[in-house]
């Protein structure tokens, strides 16, 4: 079998093109065929949405990866595979491994030895010498998953992945998070999480950290469980967020790609339905947010979009107010979080109160527009939901397109009177257009002053992007805290 050759989870034929029968796909399972494992296995892990591949690491190492869109529980994989492991341990001279990983990342989340990799008949049938010399049945104990579930659940506020695996005398603990804090508090929180347990046989714990986001380790130490904890851990600030190594090359041709489209007048069409659809969509977020049952569409008549909205319904807000009513019980013990919500909801009463609710709902066309500029952009920087090639340039061909069409279209209402003519001149002459009603309703100002103020926003938002991007380990622990019902210090 050539090595690095994956078996997917597809119901492909075992042989000469020939389905094979379901006792025979057991029986071939048994004996060790990959393609019978990656089907079984499939049929096993489907209910839980778990997709299952196999490689072929080496000659003698085979490698059943189970991936999920969170964390594959290894509780569920044990059940599943334990049964498959009795029986493989007496008819499989191989090493199989299983891990769980969630789609789109790099490193596993947790790895199981299924089978150790018998070479010969006597290793399959240990002697009393070898059993005698086994460890300790409480040695043993601590060998299941029960640390790590235990640790998972003591643990869960910090939103850290935890990965324990007992050695002699010690135990090794990998964290995978997502804030950055000073070495020593990892240490202490592991520290003080593991005083819960009874591990009187553990003397050191090796603590590895390792950052999710900037896909390295942070921290890699040792320090006794019952002793005080090393001075000599260097402390660390939070340090900026680098580009991963095809970054740069996915920005530059994505970006070179949204100016080509946006020179040429077709695909230019094209891709305006894009940004037509996100404005559309803004004015239908604020309706709804203001009470008004709204939805987007586009306008086949005069060509854009137009949100056709109805009056205000009361009992929208009402449901709106009882989902925060919710959400602040739910999140009572999170000042930050209730602080927040009691901002956001004052500040939407006042806006109604005072009828501005109004500009929020006219300007928010234009201002999710800018704010895909900004969104696609800080995707494409950090590769996020990029779960295929090809998808950060996507995002940032999108960033780029949208950037120069906002660009464009608010230095022609600044710098084109004749532009600015048949912009005032709406659908039609019946219905005006967005920054027309803000400058006649409500701003004293004229439109090529308004449009600057949009322009600027428009040239902020890449700067914000990699602002975001580059102090991530400063706002994300923040925004993670907020997301938490009992955050912990």
């Amino acid at each position: 079998m050539a090595k690095g050759v994956w078996w997917h989870n597809r119901n492909a034929p075992l042989q000469n093109g020939c389905a094979v029968k379901e006792s025979d796909l057991r029986r071939l399972a048994e004996q060790g065929n990959p393609q019978a494992i990656a089907q079984v296995l499939r049929q096993a892990f489907q209910p839980h949405q778990i997709r299952v591949m196999l490689k072929r690491v080496t000659d003698k190492h085979l490698k059943i990866q189970l991936e999920g869109f969170n964390v594959p529980d290894q509780a569920i994989a044990k059940q599943i595979l334990t049964p498959w492991q009795k029986i493989w341990e007496h008819t499989i001279t191989e090493t199989f491994t299983v891990e769980g990983i969630r789609f789109g990342e790099v490193t596993p989340d947790w790895e199981w030895t299924i089978v150790a990799g018998l070479l010969s008949p006597a290793e399959r049938e240990p002697s009393p010498e070898a059993l005698s010399a086994q460890e300790s049945p409480k040695k043993a104990a601590l060998k299941n998953d029960d640390l790590t579930l235990k640790l998972r659940q003591l643990l869960a506020a910090y939103l850290w992945s935890i990965k324990v695996t007992p050695s002699a005398g010690a135990l090794v603990i990998k964290l995978t998070v997502i804030d950055q804090r000073d070495r020593q508090d990892y240490c202490q929180i592991i520290q003080q999480a593991l005083q819960h347990f009874s591990l009187d046989d553990v003397e050191k714990v090796y603590l590895n950290v390792y950052h999710r986001q900037q896909r390295q380790y942070l921290l890699k130490t040792c320090f006794s469980l019952h002793g005080a904890l090393p001075s000599q851990i260097p402390n660390q600030r939070p340090r900026s967020r680098q580009l991963p190594p095809d970054t740069p090359q996915a920005l530059l041709i994505g970006g070179s790609l949204g100016l080509i489209l946006f020179l040429l007048p077709p695909s230019r069409f094209i891709l305006n339905t894009f940004l037509t659809l996100v404005h559309e969509i803004g004015h239908a977020i604020a309706f709804w947010l203001f009470g008004y049952p709204a939805v987007p569409s586009f306008d086949f008549i005069f060509g854009g979009g137009i949100t056709l909205a109805l009056g205000r319904a009361s009992i929208i807000l009402w449901l709106l107010y009882g989902a925060i009513a919710y959400l602040a019980w739910q999140y009572r013990r999170n000042r930050g979080t209730l602080i927040t919500l009691a901002g956001l909801t004052l500040l939407q009463i006042l806006l109604i109160l005072t009828g501005w609710d109004q500009i929020a709902i006219i300007a928010m066309g234009h201002l999710l527009e800018i704010a895909a500029v900004f969104i696609c952009l800080y995707f494409a920087l950090g590769k996020y939901f990029c779960h295929v090639s090809g998808e950060q340039t996507l995002y940032a061909l999108l960033a780029s397109f949208s950037f120069l069409e906002n660009g464009a279209f608010f230095g022609q209402l600044m710098t084109s009177e004749t532009f600015r003519i048949a912009y005032r001149v709406g659908k039609g002459g019946l219905l005006d257009h967005d920054l027309v009603r803000l400058t006649q309703d409500f701003f004293a100002m004229s439109l090529s002053t308004l449009a600057g103020c949009f322009l600027l926003l428009t040239l902020l938002a890449p700067v914000l992007a990699f602002g975001a991007f580059y102090w991530e380990s400063r706002w994300v622990p923040q925004f993670y805290r907020l997301c938490q019902p009992s955050p912990k210090p």
